[in-house]
């Protein structure tokens, strides 16, 4: 058996770590130039802002809806992943990180409940690193 752990909208999610009040409201995070949306909160995808689009292109969106606009903090993101991952393999063996949101956690050779077993891991990544509900798992 095979877990793949994927924290979603993680740099959002990052940002929300140490900004509790963008918590429920519509945000995006750009690229290095500031020109484009690399990361979207639930909210700002509800709101129809797609991956990749020109921030020029939904100034108004952002203006009408109060959308939170972030710079990049990639210094920020590479060291959370690396917190939830280093935490992540403690849990098993084996594993394999595939992106700075997503590994593969190895239980194959474990006879345990894995559902009980998911949510020690759950409650131990929001103890250790932060709530796992902002980090989206």
């Amino acid at each position: 058996m095979f877990a793949l752990v994927d924290c979603n909208n993680f740099y959002v999610s990052c940002e929300r770590l140490f900004a509790p009040y963008l918590e429920g409201k519509p945000v995006i995070i750009l690229s290095n130039n500031d020109g484009c949306a690399v990361a979207r909160s639930n909210e700002a995808k509800a709101l129809g802002i797609q991956m990749g689009v020109p921030l020029f292109k939904i100034q108004d969106i952002v203006h009408h809806h109060n959308v939170h606009v972030l710079s990049s903090n990639f210094s920020l993101y590479g060291d959370i992943s690396q917190r939830v991952m280093n935490v992540l393999q403690t849990f098993t063996p084996y594993s394999e990180i595939y992106s700075i949101d997503e590994i593969f956690l190895d239980f194959s050779s474990f006879t345990i409940d894995l559902s009980i077993y998911a949510q020690r891991i759950r409650q131990t990544v929001s103890q250790w690193v932060g709530t796992v509900n902002k980090l989206g798992f």
